[in-house]
């Protein structure tokens, strides 16, 4: 199961990219089999896996991009978790990931936390996203064909200017050390305005 909905046009360039990352996840189990995946780290690896991606799109990416901050004393120097581009667009987007439960994503206040972060980044002028990498989890059990088609419908709802989402099938029953089945990833994108 996987889909994408992009709402704001400014971030149509980024298709290519969110179509190339269900890919990238698939290569990584592909080359690390079956014990793993990338979505159960953090927002650093899943960004990774975003900039392969922009990468694999004929887009240019940079980790850690030096840029401007703005913060209530002024203007210092700071860093974008991801600078992505083409010869015509680009972002800068900051990051962050949550494990919510499956049947409980409450992802609100989380997409607006790193909206506001992004806010801060570069200049009012610039694209600047937040990114929320979104990594479900369901103890005891992995999740029903029901429940993945709840959250992806709980996924649509959020506010957002960009969403996709990727739970693979053979990768469903899959459990982490702590017990913890983790279904797949979604990624919510927002624009940061002001």
């Amino acid at each position: 199961m996987q889909g994408m909905i992009i709402s704001n046009p400014k971030l149509e360039f980024l298709r290519p990219v969110l179509e190339r990352w269900f890919d990238c996840i698939d290569r990584y189990n592909a080359v690390r089999g079956d014990n793993e995946t990338p979505y159960w780290l953090d927002e650093k690896a899943n960004l990774g896996l975003l900039s392969a991606a922009a990468w694999m799109a004929e887009m240019v990416t940079l980790q850690q991009s030096p840029t401007r901050k703005q913060t209530e004393e002024g203007e210092r120097n700071g860093r974008a978790d991801l600078f992505i581009a083409t010869t015509e667009d680009r972002a800068w987007l900051q990051a962050t990931q949550r494990w919510p439960r499956v049947n409980s994503l409450n992802l609100t206040q989380a997409l607006l936390d790193i909206t506001s972060d992004a806010k801060k980044i570069s200049y009012a002028s610039d694209l600047r996203i937040g990114c929320l990498f979104v990594a479900p989890h369901k103890s005891q059990q992995g999740a029903t064909p029901e429940e993945l088609q709840d959250m992806v419908d709980d996924l649509q709802k959020e506010h957002c200017c960009a969403v996709a989402w990727y739970f693979p099938y053979a990768y469903r029953k899959l459990r982490n050390e702590a017990g913890h089945y983790h279904p797949g990833i979604a990624v919510l994108l927002k624009e940061a305005r002001g």
